[in-house]
């Protein structure tokens, strides 16, 4: 007799209803509101350090309160988002970063701005572990990275709004304007409540199947006479104790993957964060104006969505592990070049590879964290590799501001800066040396 089917195989066989694509795109809204607030610092920083007169280190230190604040949202609301829901997490995430982050334009001086920046940054660290984890359960395995990527994506294309937002305001309007654009994510919040449903997968990890059945109906009519007719406790693939906790991520079957996720994000969010919040200063201080130094960052944000993509679709068909980590060394030898560089089209160049190869990259590593925990742990896990990851976004923007201050040749600052992307190709390859041992619900399709 066929056994029946469970969730995870009716989800494969069926196409995105437009509901679900519909619930995608408010998320992602989400998403690039959440890239704007993180970057509008990088591109308002040369207008508050010339209106308050703070030193690059104190420049340096917001980004440190900035990364604090992210660790303590990826890492908290991650796990929140395991035991609460995704939808809840991501929602008191936006909420508190659109408050926080709008009344700093509001700031009358560089303690106070601080405070409020480091507010803002804990809820924009809880909104992407969560809309990941929610994304990646609502599309099938063969779809997973791809949908990441889009949505990973959508944080650095807030990226380039911020960068556009700030070409268009800063010069004209001062650097206030460009935190008083996210009060307009409150409404992206009262969206999310409104009109997304929680998960099919979170719900019945929690044991909430008549919700989780209400859901697949819901969302997802082709499957329906499918889920109808199963026992949820077959049909929903995953642990059902209703009991998630930190130490799941140190088992004997995570253990060693979870520390090989935390080194590749820290290795990788250092030189994604270093390069996001002293590209716009360096350049400056080679001698390019600011709104020529902003278009560079409208490229690299661009790029990166773009490369995030079709990185996505390369994950899609060959082995994740190696691919991402050719991607990542390839990034790094275009950021040493890019220091030695001096046509323009060879800046350019350089600049739009390293963005699509590494940031781009970025936009699509979490796939392999999907692919590492069970449903019960996505958040959590993810949570927690983003919180290790922003450990990494401190150090970045903190010692690139030391070497400011050294006033190093031009190429070294490059060179210190590709340092990590090497280290992220040779952790990608460990990572998959490592990886748990594979069992008949392994999510990972390629595992050459």
């Amino acid at each position: 007799m066929r056994p029946a089917p469970t969730y995870d195989q009716c989800l494969a066989e069926t196409p995105l209803p437009r509901r679900v694509l519909g619930i995608a795109a408010i998320a992602s809204t989400a998403v690039i509101f959440d890239g704007y607030d993180l970057q509008a610092l990088s591109y308002a920083l040369p207008k508050l350090i010339a209106s308050w007169h703070f030193s690059p280190v104190q420049a340096g230190l917001l980004a440190t309160y900035t990364f604090i604040g992210l660790f303590a949202g990826a890492v908290g609301l991650g796990a929140l988002g395991d035991r609460w829901g995704r939808k809840r997490t991501i929602v008191v995430g936006v909420i508190v970063f659109a408050l926080f982050m709008g009344t700093a334009g509001f700031a009358r001086g560089y303690t106070e701005f601080a405070i409020l920046r480091f507010c803002a940054s804990v809820g924009m660290g809880g909104v992407l572990p969560g809309t990941i984890a929610m994304l990646s359960e609502y599309v099938p395995v063969r779809r997973r990275a791809r949908m990441i990527a889009i949505s990973a994506g959508c944080f650095t294309f807030g990226f380039m709004v911020a960068a556009i937002a700030a070409i268009v305001l800063v010069p004209r309007f001062g650097w206030r304007p460009l935190f008083h654009l996210s009060y307009l994510a409150l409404i992206v919040a009262a969206l999310i409540a409104w009109l997304v449903p929680e998960t099919p997968q979170y719900l019945a990890t929690r044991r909430m199947f008549d919700r989780a059945l209400a859901a697949v109906r819901r969302l997802y009519p082709a499957i329906w006479p499918a889920a109808r007719d199963a026992d949820p406790e077959t049909f929903f693939s995953g642990p059902k104790d209703g009991k998630i906790q930190f130490r799941t991520l140190w088992t004997r079957r995570y253990r060693r993957s979870t520390v090989a996720l935390s080194l590749l994000y820290l290795f990788l969010q250092f030189v994604v964060y270093a390069l996001d919040f002293w590209m716009v200063s360096l350049l400056v201080k080679h001698g390019l104006s600011l709104v020529s130094s902003y278009s560079y960052a409208i490229e690299q944000a661009a790029a990166a969505t773009v490369g995030g993509f079709a990185i996505g679709w390369v994950l899609d068909r060959v082995n994740p592990y190696f691919a991402l980590a050719v991607a990542f060394a390839a990034g790094g030898v275009c950021l040493t070049l890019f220091g030695f560089a001096t046509s323009l089209v060879a800046l350019y160049t350089l600049n739009a590879l390293a963005g699509a190869l590494i940031i781009g990259g970025q936009n699509v590593v979490h796939t392999l964290v999907m692919a590492t925990y069970g449903p019960e742990a996505r958040a959590t896990g993810l949570g927690w590799a983003l919180g290790i990851g922003r450990l990494g976004g401190l150090l970045g923007p903190l010692i690139g501001g030391f070497l400011l201050r050294l006033d190093l040749p031009f190429p070294v600052y490059f060179l210190v800066f590709a340092i990590p992307a090497v280290l992220c190709a040779i952790t990608a390859i460990a990572l998959r040396a490592v990886r748990p041992p594979l069992t008949a619900n392994t999510e990972l399709k390629y595992v050459i």
